[in-house]
């Protein structure tokens, strides 16, 4: 072969061998990259397992809240009834008898 085609060769295979060099260290910084993503992943399952007991509580607390607001409104319909009453009563004059 005459040196031109050698020279060419020779530059063709640095090239493929470079470049074989970069893609493997492109696929290392990955794996690093994965691994470090896998291990945030463990401690983030870990704090929802922590968190699982206080999250299924969430309905239950839901419904009591709505129970109370119930509860309350009945209370204020029940004191205003008393209070009504009460007013009427004093402007009657006080007389038990109407």
């Amino acid at each position: 072969m005459s040196t031109v085609t050698e020279n060419d060769l020779k530059e063709l295979k640095d090239l493929i061998i470079n470049n074989h060099k970069v893609l493997e260290k492109g696929q290392a910084d990955l794996k690093e990259q994965l691994t470090a993503i896998d291990k945030r992943l463990a401690i983030v399952e870990t704090r929802l397992e922590d968190w699982k007991p206080a999250i299924d509580k969430i309905p239950d607390l839901a419904e009591k809240v709505g129970e109370l607001k119930n509860l309350r409104q009945f209370l204020i319909i029940t004191i205003t009834a008393v209070f009504s009453g009460f007013i009427g009563w004093f402007v009657r004059g006080g007389n038990l008898k109407p």
